[in-house]
């Protein structure tokens, strides 16, 4: 195993006491998580190949959800509701 020098070693303990970004309030965080909400609904009902971009709002959304503290079936519900999917003749 190669030894990393100390100037490498140095920065990496600066970087944990100083980190880039600061937490977010819980009103910023629920701000992110309405915002990623409407880019799903925008994306759901865009013709295009968006598939990836769908997949990454959605995850983005279900991280928001947990941080949030929300229960898993009511996130499922929301991105449900912000889709243009139908299941049994009822749109969610």
């Amino acid at each position: 195993m190669s030894e990393m020098p100390a100037n490498n070693i140095r920065d990496l303990v600066e970087s944990y006491n100083q980190p880039k970004e600061r937490m977010r309030s819980p009103q910023e965080v629920l701000a992110r998580y309405n915002q990623a909400l409407m880019a799903y609904r925008e994306l759901s009902f865009n013709s295009g190949d968006v598939r990836e971009q769908k997949l990454t709002v959605y995850h983005e959304i279900k991280i928001l959800g947990w941080v949030l503290g929300k229960a898993e079936k009511n996130v499922i519900k929301d991105i449900g509701e912000h889709s243009n999917k139908i299941f049994y003749g009822v749109k969610l």
